[in-house]
């Protein structure tokens, strides 16, 4: 079956498919819907494939709790594997491949960075679902991400390191894609701290819920003293609790109307009183300023257009603005100000590598 012939199968059969997609009950499918793999029998009812329903999912953007993040373990050794394969034979096939499987990897970083989107923002936006069920989804989700986190790295250093160098195509397409493949790894963090948000406010949720239902079984046990003591508790910080006044008589809050009515009556007692400030002497202290920790990229730039760098790698490496960093992350603080200068039009890439593996670029 070619792509064109799918089409007109799945438009043919359009309310079909919409009724299975929406979980009615289908009885009769025709065999083609069948020998196309669209549909599969189950116990004597029809059931959409799996595979089209994460595809129309996806499409739709209603990306399911039980996705599976995964890896990428598979294209990791396929990607060693043609790399060895190139280097002994420098066979164009090999080559072609890696440039496959590059873009492959690309194309599930994109789209994986999509779901997690789409996902965070349908688990905040759940009201259908029991707050210890979102609880345990939130979870498992974290919990994935989590997981997500030593591949993703995998993946980053085999991009900039171990693949350079082999072929100026597999340099290029690498140079096209490595800023966006660093967002998508860095996008983790940020999503690891909405879900730790998500749950701290939703345990907190829980806890309200649980004090609200306490109040509730009082009221309806009819625990007068009971309730009436746990009303008394922290009174002072608790919005639905009470004190009493010497009078014994219960404090409520007042509304807008008493409020005004007490500033006005205060207005009328304080109109003719005058109260002549006092003027105060103290010392002035002097302003504290805070150092931020950041680096100075324009600085970088400007020292870059007065020395022309032969290696703007080694130069932004090697530059005082980076003198804060440990030898531990320096490497990889340097590569991301690198990356970064990459979209500017004085960055000139030869065909050499420098000894840390990454593309040497002049500055001109």
């Amino acid at each position: 079956m070619k792509h064109i012939d799918l089409l007109q199968l799945l438009d043919k059969n359009s309310e079909l498919i919409d009724r299975a997609y929406r979980q009615e009950s289908i009885q009769n499918v025709d065999e083609e819907l069948l020998e196309s793999t669209l549909f599969i029998k189950i116990n004597e009812r029809y059931k959409l494939n799996k595979n089209y329903l994460n595809f129309a999912d996806s499409i739709l953007q209603r990306i399911d709790y039980s996705i599976i993040f995964g890896d990428y373990e598979k294209e990791y050794k396929e990607l060693i594997k043609l790399k060895k394969r190139y280097l002994e034979s420098k066979n164009d096939y090999y080559k072609k491949s890696i440039e496959q499987l590059i873009e492959n990897l690309y194309e599930k970083f994109y789209n994986r960075d999509r779901e997690i989107q789409i996902l965070i923002v349908r688990l905040e936006n759940d009201t259908s679902l029991e707050i210890d069920i979102l609880l345990e989804n939130a979870t498992d989700i974290l919990e994935k991400i989590y997981e997500l986190i030593e591949a993703n790295e995998q993946i980053g250093e085999l991009f900039r390191h171990d693949l350079r160098g082999l072929h100026r195509s597999i340099d290029k397409l690498l140079q096209s894609i490595s800023v966006s493949i660093l967002e998508y790894i860095q996008n983790i963090d940020k999503y690891i701290d909405q879900i730790n948000h998500f749950i701290l406010q939703t345990q907190k949720r829980r806890l309200q819920n649980r004090q609200i239902i306490h109040l509730s079984n009082l009221i309806l046990n009819e625990g007068c003293g009971v309730l009436d003591e746990y009303l008394s508790l922290s009174s002072h910080k608790l919005y639905f609790t009470h004190t009493r006044s010497q009078k014994n008589r219960i404090h409520v809050y007042p509304d807008d109307r008493d409020m005004y009515k007490l500033k006005k009556g205060l207005l009328d007692i304080l109109e003719g009183v005058r109260v002549k400030p006092i003027k105060k002497v103290g010392s002035i202290k002097k302003q504290l300023h805070e150092k931020l920790d950041i680096v100075n990229i324009d600085t970088i730039i400007n020292d870059l257009n007065l020395s022309k760098s032969e290696d703007v790698f080694i130069f932004v490496k090697e530059h005082k603005e980076l003198l804060k960093y440990d030898e531990a992350v320096l490497v990889d603080e340097a590569f991301k100000i690198y990356l970064s200068l990459t979209t500017k039009e004085q960055m000139v890439f030869s065909k050499d590598f420098n000894h840390y593996n990454i593309k040497v670029a002049r500055w001109v």
